[in-house]
């Protein structure tokens, strides 16, 4: 597929990703080893609803940047923001799917109860990205068909069990996203859109 360069409002939410999140070139989310977000053992009981929020890679309207899409050679994962996990999470899992045509882009499982979010282009230590409908156990940004807007629904699983390890790379995206659904004891949804022009 053919592949835009890059606006020049994009190339300095890229120069910033790639500061803070040791960027490759390719569309796989890129390992890190900085620390866990774990707290001492501390409970902390949440104050409001269980919810997931926009961190790096969206536009003052809330839509993709292109860096986050096809459109980009790069395809980062975006960064989000999690409040208020629900008290006895064993771990948090992610899926964005298209709304338009059910395309399950991203599968994340293993991240955990403790995290406040996650950052573009990299992979939460402990977490795991599994097979999506591309084929490929990473993210796979928006893609719509030229002069055409798709919605995707991005969510956030809080699982009171943690998914056996045998949920690996030849798990299907159906079953995966199935599990996740039946596992958790709440969700966060976050929708947002993305126009190809």
């Amino acid at each position: 597929m053919t592949r835009r360069s890059l606006a020049p409002g994009a190339i300095a939410t890229a120069v910033l990703l790639t500061t803070a999140a040791c960027s490759s070139t390719s569309g796989h989310t890129q390992a890190t080893s900085a620390p866990s977000t774990a707290s001492s053992r501390t409970t902390v009981v949440p104050t409001g609803p269980f919810t997931l929020g926009r961190g790096q890679g969206f536009d003052a309207s809330g839509a993709f940047l292109p860096l986050m899409t096809c459109d980009s050679p790069h395809d980062y994962s975006p960064g989000l923001k999690f409040e208020n996990v629900p008290v006895g999470t064993a771990e948090l899992a992610l899926s964005m799917v298209d709304l338009e045509n059910q395309k399950i882009h991203w599968l994340q499982i293993g991240l955990p109860a403790t995290a406040s979010g996650v950052q573009g282009h990299t992979l939460t230590p402990g977490a795991r990205e599994l097979l999506n409908d591309f084929g490929e156990a990473t993210y796979d940004g928006p893609c719509p068909p030229a002069g055409h807007t798709h919605r995707y629904q991005l969510t956030l699983y809080a699982l009171r069990n943690p998914l056996p390890a045998s949920f690996g790379r030849n798990t299907t995206p159906s079953r995966t996203l199935k599990e996740l659904r039946s596992q958790a004891d709440a969700t966060a949804v976050l929708v947002t859109r993305y126009t190809r022009h």
